[in-house]
């Protein structure tokens, strides 16, 4: 009898495309092609006037979140976990939805009078089909408006997979300091009502995750994720300003190459990713490794930023940001590292 080929499996195969996005769409009571929401993900880059990156992180399982992941290069060491961030919002949150609202906000503890920590900060997320308001207390104030098309990929195999992605570019304060950047609101779905990094897609079979945005300073904006799999299995999916992309997606296929170089340390020094028409690549920051968040994680995670630019764009970039986050050692396996 034949090994390796099983009813179920299509050739690790990821079906890619744009949508309009439409928040009702996302009931978290709806299943999609028979996998349940999961996880919600707010995060991404925002710079001040001098360059300074502060990168923001948040999961949300249904009503649940395990607290704010605020980091700064600010010293140009590292992307490091900000101290005030000890005291962001943690627990269960009051969640109130419409077909076109989604509000969370009065995290639980924040209202235990004497017996909440002194310093613990407010969280308001307010989220429409085109905004999208996140607001902190002393950490962060934003609010901004959706870029272009949603995003998202299905991943065809034994372990279903599904992901969407939202991108609104935003200005307010982190930290006090005024700032200008991306957010992402992003919502996973699978199969078993698992942790995310408890299941097959993270634990096996991620090979790198390239999250990237690029505001020019003609005005336009480029943004997309790029996740390569192991066996062949990934997503190309790449969005642009509907001034110099007729409806918005440059680029969404299963179908990429990518090949990295990796310093001494396990962390990308280089990565490039290619779809036949477009060619993007990635050029590590020096302070861009994201220490503590990498030292709360396991089996050889690294996330870091950095730059990613399309091959060939001579556009000038006014405010850019990467999260490019990997496994080395799969790296290896699947042939992709570059000497």
């Amino acid at each position: 009898m034949a090994e390796g080929r099983r009813v179920g499996d299509f050739g690790n195969q990821a079906v890619v495309g744009a949508f309009d996005f439409h928040l009702a769409d996302l009931d978290e009571n709806l299943d999609l092609h028979g996998v349940g929401q999961r996880a919600i993900w707010p995060y991404g880059g925002l710079r001040n006037e001098a360059g300074d990156l502060f990168v923001l992180e948040r999961k949300l399982v249904h009503q649940m979140t395990g607290g704010l992941w605020l980091m700064s290069d600010k010293g140009g060491v590292a992307l490091n976990l900000t101290p005030k961030s000890v005291h962001s919002a943690r627990g269960e949150l009051r969640r109130e939805f419409t077909p076109d609202r989604h509000i969370y906000r009065d995290h639980l503890m924040a209202k235990l009078g004497d017996l909440a920590p002194p310093d613990e900060q407010s969280f308001h997320l307010d989220v429409t089909d085109d905004t999208l308001v996140w607001a902190e207390g002393e950490l962060c104030d934003l609010s901004g408006r959706a870029l272009g098309p949603g995003m998202h990929f299905f991943g065809v195999d034994r372990w279903p997979f599904m992901y969407i992605t939202r991108a609104f570019w935003m200005t307010g304060t982190v930290l006090g300091d005024a700032v200008s950047g991306i957010i992402w609101f992003d919502h996973g779905y699978w199969r078993e009502r698992g942790e995310w990094k408890e299941q097959p897609f993270y634990t096996q079979r991620q090979v790198a995750w390239n999250v990237f945005s690029n505001h020019y300073e003609d005005g336009t904006h480029e943004w997309g994720h790029i996740v390569r799999g192991t066996d062949g299995i990934g997503a190309c999916m790449v969005a642009g300003d509907a001034a110099t992309t007729p409806d918005g997606a440059i680029a969404t296929t299963g179908d990429f190459t990518s090949t990295f170089v990796l310093d001494d340390q396990d962390y990308v020094a280089s990565a490039r990713y290619g779809t036949g028409e477009h060619e993007w690549e990635f050029t590590a920051e020096p302070a861009g490794r994201m220490v503590h968040f990498n030292k709360a994680r396991w089996a050889g995670y690294r996330a870091q930023s950095g730059l990613m630019r399309r091959v060939g764009d001579t556009r000038t970039v006014a405010n850019g940001f990467v999260w490019l986050e990997c496994f080395a050692d799969r790296i290896r396996a699947e042939g992709l590292a570059k000497e």
